[in-house]
């Protein structure tokens, strides 16, 4: 039987792997031409060396003329044997915001988390607000280095700059990248001073900020291009409340739940799409994380049931149990959201499981006194 998956080569960015001996600003060329956040390196024989991640490159700081040979990471490479779902969490695993792929023992280009999004079709059944990132938008004024902190430490493809709380542009990582490490190369070769890197952190966002962006309300559902290229996320009035960004998107979406050790379980999800079935478990891991270190934790299940309604569409039931070793708590909820269903049965619980224990450290505070006052 042929396989229904999409083929991995659309997901392929195909680019000349550079050598050791090559330069951070000839990396930082083939990232913000290439739109790439990693650029595979091999060796004098051709061979496989590691990758130059956007984000350390950025996080570190190194100067335009530094070998990549001293800030080159190794990770693992893949192949047409990969499914889309595989490389997803090996972008997980690694750290990384994309990986080499390879042909008949040669790299021939990178998979980026923008393109295998993009490739896998994902549409969102669930609004925005589930799998945005809150964060608070630069200004036009404030320094590039700024944006560089925000963008290196979060694992961004951009941020949002907005005015009185209003988006009027976004910084992208790979303008940013290009500026801060060709803007000076360009310079030298029309003679004028380059500047070091600290000059042109100094310099305000607005500076490369873009004004055309992708922008969806808190409420509404992301397309496929929204989840794939980024966009931001708007609050009922305008203002910013977040992003939508590829690789965040995917480390948020993919929580290692068989390496957890946590005793969850949940059934029901296998009709849900990609994006709400993963938010369903880590929703559900979280929570059960946190009652495990309070308690101990026998099992905790969430149980997702569909009722079919009027026309097409369907009506959810999620049913959570969390099983300790002296008690058990159980709630339910109803809806037509999956998601928010299952989040409000989940918070329900986790609330009834809180309260409880409280309650039970409040009655062990009021014997302690008991005995206190009567010794």
């Amino acid at each position: 039987m042929a396989s229904s998956r999409p083929p991995l080569s659309g997901a392929v960015v195909r680019i000349e792997p550079l050598k050791l001996d090559d330069i951070v600003s000839l990396v930082a060329e083939k990232m913000w031409r290439f739109e790439l956040p990693v650029v595979p390196v091999v060796d004098s024989e051709g061979k496989y060396a590691g990758i130059v991640s956007i984000f350390s490159i950025l996080k570190s700081k190194y100067q335009g003329n530094t070998k990549i040979r001293s800030v080159l990471e190794k990770v693992p490479i893949v192949d047409s044997s990969y499914s889309l779902t595989d490389i997803a969490r090996m972008f997980v695993k690694t750290g990384q915001p994309g990986l080499p792929y390879t042909e008949e023992g040669k790299i021939v280009g990178v998979i980026s988390a923008r393109r295998l999004l993009e490739t896998m079709g994902l549409v969102s059944r669930v609004a925005a607000r589930y799998i945005a990132f809150p964060l608070e938008p630069l200004k036009p004024d404030d320094p590039i280095e700024k944006a560089r902190k925000l963008l290196a430490e979060n694992g961004l493809r951009f941020a949002p700059v907005a005015e009185n709380g209003k988006p009027v542009g976004v910084v992208r990582i790979y303008d940013l990248v290009n500026f801060i490490y060709n803007t000076p190369l360009r310079r030298e070769r029309l003679g004028e001073i380059k500047g070091e890197i600290s000059y042109f952190l100094e310099q305000p966002v607005s500076k490369i900020m873009a004004t055309n962006f992708r922008a969806v309300n808190i409420d509404g559902q992301p397309t496929t291009m929204d989840i794939a290229e980024g966009s931001v996320v708007l609050n009922a009035n305008g203002t910013v409340y977040g992003i939508i960004s590829p690789y965040l998107l995917l480390r948020r979406l993919l929580p290692a739940v068989e390496e957890a050790n946590i005793p969850l379980r949940i059934e029901g999800i296998e009709d849900l799409d990609f994006i709400a079935r993963n938010l369903v478990f880590r929703k559900a891991l979280e929570v059960a994380r946190e009652i495990a270190q309070r308690g101990r934790l026998l099992e905790m299940s969430v149980v997702i049931k569909s009722r079919e309604k009027a026309g097409e569409r369907k009506r959810y039931d999620a049913y959570v149990s969390i099983k300790l070793d002296k008690d058990t708590f159980s709630t339910s909820s109803s809806g037509w959201d999956p998601v928010a269903v299952t989040f409000e049965a989940v918070d329900s619980a986790y609330k009834v499981f809180s309260k409880t224990k409280e309650k039970k450290r409040d009655r062990r505070i009021s014997l302690a006194r008991l005995r206190k006052a009567f010794s």
